[in-house]
């Protein structure tokens, strides 16, 4: 499980997308990404929500 301040890829519509934990929950983490991967995913702010599941920590 990822910690605050890991970065961590997920992979969301097809992209591959990095981003930084901000929050850790108990069934998923809130992950910043850029502004640039924002607008690919087509979501107003750059951040997301990604389940514990659905992410790899990246060393």
């Amino acid at each position: 499980m990822a910690k605050i301040g890991d970065k961590v890829i997920f992979t969301r519509q097809g992209y591959s997308i990095v981003g930084k934990v901000t929050i850790v929950k108990e069934e998923s983490v809130i992950v910043y990404i850029s502004n640039m991967d924002a607008k690919r995913l087509k979501i107003d702010t750059p951040v997301t929500v990604v389940a514990h599941k659905n992410y790899k920590v990246l060393s």
